[in-house]
């Protein structure tokens, strides 16, 4: 069948593929803040050290929310309701997690008096991330002696999830009427971030920068997924192609660019594993969808643990605590802490979007 037919019924492992992707991201930052080295990451084995089990799954949730996001605003009654039903599913938690760690986790934690923490420090490229204008997720004095000083290092990429929900409405008048036009974005795209990254683009400095590069490279995932929406009539779910998508992935690891990659045989792997019927987890649907939490509040779980029970370096100052420890500890707090905030702020905040 189609992607089309296979999606009719709304029973799918998509919710299930992003829960897998955001431990992947809290596997990877497990490393990253316990022992600031990250060879142990498998996926950077099976990937011949090209990439990282965290950068896999942003590729991941990309691709997922490129077809999710587009078929959002195409199915919406207004631009209205597409940027209400936008607002609802990621700002609220955000909302949370933001303030609590601002002003309840900050002050605990710094090294800063409660008065030094307010008056000497700047908070406001913290806060401003709540309007997805920041890419600052460190707090005044705040986990000093860390090998990471984040507060909140997977805030980052929600300004470029944002960036490509105001896209998908301001390109709509195109792709709704030449649908092509999306496929050449991923072209466009593909280019900008192939030349920025081999280097070939040179003179031009916000071409040279990490917002260029971030933007061409998350917007290749978006607009593939994206594409694979509205072209979800053609596009067939076949077992064949899907072990033929697994072996273009794997010559693409061992001799090829994995970005370019994984953007084409890595998106037709993940939608043939979120929308083929033999094994579906209806049983993680009746839990709720946990992912977004786990994914935002993860991070600053993990790095107040290694505060709290972390090791001096030898012969550093630096902080240190076992790397898996670490990431069972985060699981026991971040999983339970998950469930709720879906079930009492992103769930009723999302039953909002129809009223």
């Amino acid at each position: 069948m189609t992607i089309n037919e296979a999606a009719i019924d709304r029973k799918n492992n998509l919710n299930i593929i992003r829960l897998v992707a955001s431990l992947m991201v809290l596997y990877m930052h497990s490393f990253a803040v316990s022992v600031g080295v990250q060879d142990e990451d498998i996926f950077y084995l099976l990937t011949n050290h090209k990439d990282l089990a965290g950068g896999i799954a942003v590729y991941i949730f990309f691709i997922i929310s490129g077809f999710l996001i587009c078929k959002s605003y195409d199915r919406s009654r207004s631009l209205i309701n597409y940027a209400k039903a936008r607002f609802l599913r990621i700002w609220p938690l955000l909302f949370v997690v933001t303030i609590v760690s601002t002003f309840v986790l900050g002050p605990i934690l710094s090294e800063y008096t409660f008065s030094q923490y307010f008056s000497y420090g700047d908070i406001s490229g913290f806060l401003l991330n709540l309007v997805f204008i920041s890419s600052d997720t460190n707090l005044p004095g705040v986990f000093p002696n860390h090998y990471i000083h984040s507060v909140n290092g997977s805030l980052w990429t929600l300004m470029y999830e944002v960036i490509w929900y105001i896209l998908v409405a301001a390109t709509a008048v195109l792709w709704k009427k030449r649908k092509v036009i999306v496929p050449f974005m991923y072209l466009i795209l593909t280019a900008l971030y192939l030349a920025v990254n081999s280097g070939l683009v040179v003179g031009i400095a916000l071409l040279n920068s990490g917002y260029a590069l971030n933007m061409s490279k998350l917007g290749m995932f978006f607009t593939m997924g994206m594409s694979y929406y509205l072209y979800s009539d053609r596009i067939k779910l076949s077992f064949r192609a899907f072990l033929i998508a697994i072996i273009g992935l794997v010559l693409g690891i061992l001799f090829g660019n994995f970005i370019l990659t994984f953007s084409i045989f890595g998106a037709y792997i993940i939608f043939y594993i979120a929308f083929q019927k033999r094994f579906i987890a209806t049983w993680y649907d009746k839990i709720g969808d946990l992912s977004y939490g786990i994914y935002i509040m993860a991070f600053p779980i993990q790095q107040t643990l290694v505060e709290c029970l972390g090791k001096p370096t030898y012969g550093y100052n630096t902080l240190s605590m076992n790397s898996y420890l670490n990431m069972l500890l985060t699981l026991v707090i971040v999983l339970p802490l998950s469930y709720l905030t879906w079930h009492f702020i992103e769930e009723p905040c999302l039953k909002l979007k129809n009223k």
